[in-house]
């Protein structure tokens, strides 16, 4: 590994002065590495517990605990001029949103523009710091206690290492963009932190998640969907997790058997509500119970996968990770089972009927991947195994599409 001079001691943000500065620099250079360390296992809202920022000249440690006003590092991720720099920043950037109510603007997601250059996805920081730049990290406070004060030097020095390195990982991986013609793909990719539907909960899905859910039907799952966010009206109250107000379990119980007398949902164990909140649960499902059957939730379809269907899957995803393999790109940032059996579909049964429904033939995995794949699946062109460096090969041959798009050859 590169013996480099340690980096710089991170300045501890301590005076609001101190942070007015440090987004002032941010703003000037027009770029800034964020993260976060923050608690969730135990709130509804995760709890903010370090804010760790690094420009060209600073690397900065904001302590939530101190009451600073961080509305101008907020500002700063919310200005389109400023690009944000992030690995796997989804729940940081969650954050932004959480105290704002506004969208992250100019994301640049590290470990997504890895794999769009040929590393594996989801990539570690550790890893991908030593892929690009060959210096090893010593991640050792994972499990640490971030509310704890005064934070140890071993906290400092960990926090520190999530952006300090950001800055020169995000020009590494630029440079690599830019030479494969995938910069549009990237910022394809990273507009997604711009819809603020990301950060929503999503109600229908969850609830669909929810372990005995599938078992349910009709006015049952009605009664489990308003439960649901019965409990997140709760949780949000006490500023506690879900699953800490009613657990899941004791919610598909209760739909399943549709109770709707006190005492029976009393004498269920494990249930920790006060009277009162058993009797507004109650309520809750007696007027689930009344919703007219043409608005009841749909169940999880179980769709049985015809014998044919599974070779035409098989042969996709083959086809998908050769084409990866060949072009320097994550199989599993392209990709999923679900995606391909979408695509797979929608060229056998013509469901769904719009082809921007499918994602394999939306933006640039449709000029590429879902390209090369989409003629496969027409017959336009064929597929050969051969022997490669001793293993078998999957090659895709016959005429090339007219626009596989950039960054994508044959």
């Amino acid at each position: 590994m590169s013996r480099r001079p340690p980096p710089p001691e991170p300045l501890i943000v301590e005076r609001q002065s101190q942070l007015d500065e440090l987004c002032h620099h941010a703003r000037r250079e027009g770029r800034l590495a964020f993260d976060t360390e923050f608690v969730m296992e135990d709130r509804y809202q995760s709890e903010l517990c370090l804010v760790q920022v690094a420009t060209n000249q600073t690397v900065a440690l904001l302590d939530p605990f101190l009451e600073l006003d961080l509305a101008p590092l907020w500002d700063a991720i919310c200005d389109e001029t400023v690009e944000t720099i992030v690995h796997a920043g989804q729940e940081d950037l969650a954050l932004c949103v959480q105290h704002t109510g506004r969208v992250p603007r100019a994301v640049f997601d590290a470990q997504i523009a890895a794999g769009l250059v040929g590393h594996d996805y989801p990539l570690s920081l550790q890893r991908l710091v030593q892929a690009t730049l060959h210096i090893r990290l010593h991640k050792a406070k994972t499990l640490t206690n971030w509310r704890k004060r005064p934070l140890t030097a071993a906290q400092i020095g960990y926090a520190a290492e999530d952006v300090c390195f950001l800055l020169e990982v995000h020009q590494k991986l630029s440079a690599r963009l830019a030479q494969l013609d995938r910069t549009e793909w990237a910022r394809e990719e990273f507009s997604r932190f711009e819809d603020m539907t990301l950060y929503r909960r999503a109600d229908a899905e969850r609830v669909l998640r929810i372990k005995g859910a599938g078992a349910l039907r009709g006015r049952q799952l009605a009664v489990l969907h308003a439960l649901c966010a019965w409990r997140e009206e709760i949780a949000k109250r006490i500023n506690r997790p879900p699953r800490v107000a009613l657990k899941d379990h004791l919610m598909v119980e209760i739909a399943r058997q549709e109770i709707t007398q006190f005492a029976e949902v009393r004498d269920l164990r494990g249930v920790n509500l006060s009277d009162r909140d058993v009797h507004a649960l109650v309520r809750v499902v007696q007027k689930a119970l009344t919703i007219p059957e043409v608005e009841w939730p749909q169940g999880k379809p179980h769709e049985p996968e015809p014998p044919r269907e599974s070779a035409l899957l098989a042969l996709a995803t083959a086809v998908i990770k050769s084409y990866c393999l060949e072009n320097d790109l994550a199989y599993s940032l392209v990709a999923t089972q679900r995606s391909i059996r979408e695509l797979v579909r929608h060229r056998t049964t013509g469901q769904p009927q719009d082809d921007a429904s499918v994602e394999l033939l939306r933006g640039w995995r449709g000029r590429s991947v879902g390209a090369r794949l989409d003629e496969v699946l027409a017959g336009r062109r064929s597929v050969r195994v051969e022997p490669v460096d001793g293993e078998l090969s999957v090659h895709v041959t016959g005429p090339v599409a007219d626009d596989v798009g950039a960054g994508a050859p044959a």
